[in-house]
């Protein structure tokens, strides 16, 4: 175990940080590592620009010292921090193995924009993060990873593994597949030149999944080929998992600038906590 290995937890006291702050400390006691609960006030949405009294923290510190006494025995350490929310978020983060953050915002802001925080930090953080919200079905043992072939999604397949050698959890490696459009020329009916045929999307999917149980033979992986655009796949398998993670590759280049499309929507709409990996 590495001393310095730490989960970094976006936390306000509010409802969503609390849930974070929960399903974090169970993964850092699984993985021997500390937590670090990161509060950020913004001068701007304080009254007149104000620091928050003394006793401001110590309530939302101690709130923390509570959830955390009801789970499994971790290192703890409380951080201020002060300034623009998300700049900081992704400061604190620097070093850690993961941010988790709530799925409804942390702090004013996130209350404002609804969601906001955690889109910008799976944006532009450096480190994978975690979207948490209450599963659908937590007892699913799932999880359930986006398999496109690319290599943010390699990086997501051997993060699950590492997931699922702690928890116990079978992953599922879900590749969407759209058919291919018929069009009609002089010489008949024949799909673009450029379209993925059904055989040649089970065959990407088994050679990343065959490469991986080779890797990882204890854990059990299973398969899924679904029709249809991923984030629809994602989010619908979602509903029967511990856990999402998908790579935050987008399809086109203002895609790729901002954050991912699948990753995107899966973070707004899924049933599960989601992890986002770069």
């Amino acid at each position: 175990m590495n001393a310095d290995a730490h989960i970094v937890v976006g936390y306000d006291g509010k409802p969503g940080s609390i849930a974070a702050l929960s399903w974090a400390a169970k993964l850092a006691s699984l993985r021997g590592e500390a937590i670090v609960a990161a509060t950020v006030i913004d001068p701007r949405l304080t009254p007149r620009g104000m620091a928050w009294p003394e006793a401001y923290w110590i309530d939302i510190e101690d709130k923390a010292r509570e959830v955390l006494a009801a789970g499994p025995e971790v290192s703890f350490t409380a951080k201020r921090y002060t300034g623009h929310l998300v700049p900081k978020l992704l400061e604190a983060a620097e070093g850690s193995s993961m941010l988790v953050v709530g799925s409804k915002g942390h702090g004013l802001v996130g209350e404002i924009l609804r969601g906001s925080v955690s889109q910008s930090a799976a944006r532009n953080a450096s480190v994978p993060v975690v979207v948490i919200r209450e599963a659908q079905n937590p007892a699913s043992g799932r999880i359930v990873v986006g398999a496109d072939g690319t290599e943010s999604s390699a990086r997501a397949l051997e993060f699950a593994c590492e997931l699922a050698q702690l928890t116990g959890d079978k992953i599922v490696a879900l590749r969407a597949w759209h058919p291919a459009a018929v069009v009609a020329d002089r010489y008949g009916y024949a799909p673009p030149p450029s379209a993925e045929t059904l055989d040649a999307a089970e065959g990407v999917l088994g050679r990343t999944v065959d490469a991986l149980r080779q890797a990882h033979p204890d854990i059990p992986i299973e398969t899924e080929l679904f029709r249809g655009p991923a984030e629809r796949g994602l989010i619908d398998a979602s509903e029967n998992a511990s856990l999402v993670i998908v790579g935050s590759r987008g399809r086109t280049a203002v895609e790729e600038t901002f954050l991912g499309s699948v990753s995107r929507a899966v973070l707004h709409k899924a049933h599960s906590p989601v992890a986002v990996l770069h």
